[in-house]
């Protein structure tokens, strides 16, 4: 299971735009990069996504490493191949 989660996610980046090793690098972050941002998708084919402060703050460290903006983009998939995409962008806001 988890190796078609992994396969789903690949596919899913490469439907947005594919970097060097998917971020496996130390010196190539986050899933996806253009100018602006840093990237991460998250696919999920389950009825709900949570997204966590693991993966916000993650995705903070990465962009600000970067110098540039976080994005998240969020693909749910449903049996019927009816496709759903979630694009965030995250900010930090202090009260």
């Amino acid at each position: 299971m988890k190796n078609k989660n992994k396969r789903n996610g690949q596919k899913f980046e490469d439907k947005v735009r594919n970097t060097i090793n998917s971020g496996a690098l130390s010196f190539d972050k986050g899933d996806l990069k253009n100018d602006e941002y840093v990237i991460e998708c998250k696919v999920t084919s389950k009825l709900g996504f949570r997204v966590s402060t693991k993966i916000v703050e993650k995705l903070w460290k990465q962009a600000l490493e970067s110098n540039k903006l976080p994005k998240l983009i969020i693909g749910i998939v449903r049996n019927d191949n009816e496709r759903f995409i979630l694009t965030c962008n995250i900010e930090i806001q202090n009260r």
